[in-house]
């Protein structure tokens, strides 16, 4: 988009900046973007996040791709709108690359996300609420996924001696929703973080990864013949 260097226009372009509420909001909105979160209507807190997002989206976009190269996104219908910025195709954006912004989820991430996916959208178990809950049915009515899961795990893990147990499978679940949770995918209860609700944005790991799984035994072999 052209424009001119005036004040009016910079005014219009920027027109976020002008808003008095944007002093006790743009500071935190702007970090968690950064850090990669996805910013729905109920999380994070406080909603005035998601209020501020919407009003000014245009404008922030603007703002995001003419200072950081970066672009502001608009996912999802009416009430499962949600936001977060993303690279433009070939480029890293113009934000630090240390580990306060931008973290990217490890392979197995990956892979629990997207089983749980299958398990809790496309095979209609919403009433999951619990990360045990979860774990649980894995071991009771999913067992070839679950055994695909830790073959998969075991190839990825850079200690090719240690065993996926039990144990280890539950340790490495809710380190997984954890990282869900720092990116919106999910929000936890704050007295007890067993209990998750599944927040919109979680949509974007199918888009982005699921086309993958198909390929998961491939991988597994040319790791193992690697």
């Amino acid at each position: 988009m052209e424009y001119d260097d005036t004040e009016k226009d910079l005014n219009l372009r920027y027109a976020f900046m002008l808003d008095k509420v944007a002093k006790n909001t743009f500071a935190k909105l702007d970090y968690l973007l950064k850090s990669g979160m996805h910013i729905q209507r109920n999380f994070p807190k406080p909603v005035s996040l998601y209020a501020f997002l919407d009003k000014y989206f245009v404008s922030l976009q603007a703002y995001y791709d003419d200072f950081f190269d970066m672009l502001l996104k608009k996912e999802g219908e009416e009430w499962n709108t949600y936001f977060y910025i993303d690279f433009h195709e070939g480029s890293r954006g113009k934000i630090p690359t240390d580990n306060q912004y931008r973290k990217y989820l490890k392979s197995e991430y990956i892979l629990i996300g997207l089983i749980f996916f299958k398990i809790y959208k496309v095979d209609g178990n919403i009433e999951l609420a619990k990360i045990s809950d979860f774990i649980n049915l894995l071991y009771q009515e999913y067992d070839e996924l679950l055994n695909k899961m830790q073959r998969i795990v075991s190839s990825i893990e850079s200690d090719a001696d240690s065993d996926m147990n039990e144990e280890k499978l539950r340790t490495l679940v809710y380190k997984a929703f954890t990282e869900f949770e720092q990116l919106g995918w999910i929000a936890r209860d704050v007295n007890d973080n067993d209990f998750f609700i599944y927040q919109p944005s979680f949509e974007r790991l199918r888009k982005i990864y699921y086309p993958q799984i198909e390929a998961i035994d491939n991988i597994i072999k040319r790791k193992n013949h690697g």
